[in-house]
């Protein structure tokens, strides 16, 4: 299990019903379809990710294949942080 992961299955026990089953949760299972996190979960959730990773989600990218299990979440967020540490090139060229 990757930090990110455990901080993840962390934050998910202490703010929301399963607390002790977090850490045999499926990484694959539905964080919404399975009644761990409601509406309002999800907005607590996106804020976490956002405050504790140093982030903004998009709101394009609030979408299910993002957010709604611990792996989407996990690869989710790795690929946005890679990306916005990445160094943004820019191109004087309008034809780049």
């Amino acid at each position: 299990m990757s930090g990110l992961e455990e901080q993840v299955r962390t934050y998910i026990a202490e703010n929301f019903v399963l607390a002790a089953d977090a850490g045999s949760l499926r990484g694959d299972a539905s964080l919404t379809r399975g009644g761990i996190v409601d509406s309002v979960g999800v907005v607590e959730l996106i804020h976490f990710l956002e405050t504790h990773f140093g982030m903004e989600i998009a709101d394009e990218d609030l979408v299910p294949e993002n957010i709604d299990t611990i792996d989407n979440i996990v690869r989710y967020v790795g690929t946005k942080r890679t990306s916005d540490t990445a160094p943004t090139v820019l191109h004087d060229d309008a034809r780049v």
